[in-house]
């Protein structure tokens, strides 16, 4: 499986209007290489650099299997969304306190559609989902405090 966007290379900068203090928009991600037998596919966007420990800033499962594309404007009907690390329900961007922090989108395959309502939290998702994954793919991108993107400027 292959999780991508057009908005950044993996590793690279991450456009400053997808960031919670510009936009705050989920940047186009592209999935490729379903397993067959998926029944459902979950999402995770994490910082990973934050000084609290890896802090979730989005969750979303029971994302369609055959779902190729995911942006602000296109999540599909049946998605839950989950709290957050700040304790809200839905999408927060990048937003660095300082410096620059590594965001990981991770998207998994899994067997079943979870028992889930929205609002669950990372640990509910990570117990529903034990045993379910059939397979992972990762993008990580940076964000700069500054709020510098890979132009240089503010996007």
């Amino acid at each position: 499986m292959r999780l991508s966007s057009p908005a950044f290379t993996d590793g690279g900068l991450i456009p400053w209007r997808y960031t919670a203090p510009n936009a705050n928009e989920l940047p186009p991600l592209h999935i490729e290489g379903v397993p067959a037998p998926a029944h459902s596919l979950a999402l995770i966007l994490e910082d990973v650099d934050s000084p609290l420990g890896t802090v979730t800033h989005w969750l979303a499962w029971n994302i369609p299997p055959e779902t190729r594309s995911l942006n602000a404007v296109n999540l599909p009907e049946d998605c839950r969304i989950g709290t957050d690390s700040f304790g809200k329900v839905g999408y927060l961007g990048p937003i660095p306190p300082e410096g620059q922090h590594h965001y990981r989108f991770t998207v998994l395959a899994l067997d079943a559609e979870l028992e889930l309502e929205d609002g669950a939290t990372r640990p509910q998702l990570e117990r529903a989902m034990k045993g379910h994954v059939l397979d992972r793919a990762e993008v990580s991108g940076i964000v700069d405090a500054s709020g510098r993107d890979g132009d240089g400027g503010k996007a």
